[in-house]
């Protein structure tokens, strides 16, 4: 357990030290800057509040392998478990994962309801909707 948090902060270091020109933020699970995204998924490792074990849970469902990567660590951390969920996995290996997680935390009385029902959209990339957006717009005006 000792190395996966070492592991996990060596990994932050790196991170932060790149991303040096961005404007200075908190950590927090929703930053706009990746790094503080980050540092946001290690603290939880941390913690020991239901809240932020469900915040986890909904990392391993972003688009970016680095965050799912650190949740599942920091998930690994706190409970023990990993519940044979891969970051780099195909995405409807990671969804069935991810509904293991849920069901996990279901089965010891946490609240779930926050984690969003369809984690099909947060595996696509957001400018694909802004241009299927602008698609059918087009396609109505003509």
């Amino acid at each position: 357990m000792l190395r996966n948090m070492l592991a996990l902060t060596s990994m932050t270091l790196v991170i932060s030290s790149v991303s040096g020109c961005l404007p200075e933020t908190k950590p927090g699970f929703n930053s706009p800057a990746p790094s503080k995204r980050l540092d946001a998924i290690v603290e939880a490792s941390t913690l020991e509040d239901d809240e932020s074990l469900v915040k986890l849970v909904e990392k391993l469902r972003s688009h970016d392998p680095a965050e799912r990567m650190f949740a599942i660590r920091s998930l690994e951390i706190r409970t023990d478990e990993t519940l044979e969920f891969d970051h780099a996995a195909p995405a409807w290996e990671r969804v069935e994962a991810v509904d293991r997680w849920i069901e996990y935390l279901n089965d010891r009385g946490i609240e779930t309801s926050a984690i969003m029902d369809d984690g099909e959209n947060d595996q696509n990339d957001p400018m694909e909707k802004d241009t299927e957006t602008e698609l059918s717009q087009q396609n109505s005006n003509d």
